[in-house]
């Protein structure tokens, strides 16, 4: 086992911290050399993060989860992976929807009006229409559940496997 002495420690120690403040300046002289290209992809940055925070806030927004809804077809079998949420008319139709009986109750109304889209010609294309898919799985759920504005996908893909 070596031990270094105490003095090479601080040694150390003072050349990791004087390194990171030349580091500090490093960065601020090339964001100058750079102009307003790196002050502007910073700027882009911040916005973008004000815009996913923003969301995040939505309090009547409800997140579902995710799904996935097998498409058979002829010759293939399609995989439409989707990430569910529901914007709602009120904060407190928000919270109800959040308790975990309603919740369930949603999920299976989504489950179903998703395998009646699978049978239908909105998920058999090539490529999803978002939007009708939206629309056809809000107008199934609004007969069931009062209040839905809107179905958003948090995300929405599909993978097409051919049949052997």
């Amino acid at each position: 086992m070596l031990l270094a002495p105490a003095v090479e420690n601080d040694v150390v120690a003072s050349d990791a911290t004087d390194t990171a403040p030349n580091a500090a300046e490093d960065g601020t002289a090339l964001a100058a050399e750079t102009g307003t290209e790196t002050a502007g992809a910073h700027a882009d940055g911040a916005i973008e993060k004000m815009d996913a925070h923003q969301l995040a806030e939505d309090r009547t927004i409800v997140r579902v989860g995710k799904m996935t809804i097998p498409v058979e077809k002829t010759n293939s079998v399609s995989y439409v992976v989707a990430d569910f949420a529901l914007k709602v008319e009120s904060f407190e139709l928000a919270e109800r929807y959040k308790r975990v009986e309603e919740a369930t109750r949603i999920r299976d109304s989504l489950l179903s009006a998703m395998s009646l889209a699978a049978e239908s010609n909105v998920l058999r294309g090539v490529a999803i229409d978002s939007d009708a898919l939206a629309a056809l799985i809000r107008d199934l759920l609004s007969k069931e559940h009062a209040g839905i504005d809107d179905v958003m996908f948090v995300s929405l893909y599909k993978q097409d496997l051919a049949r052997l």
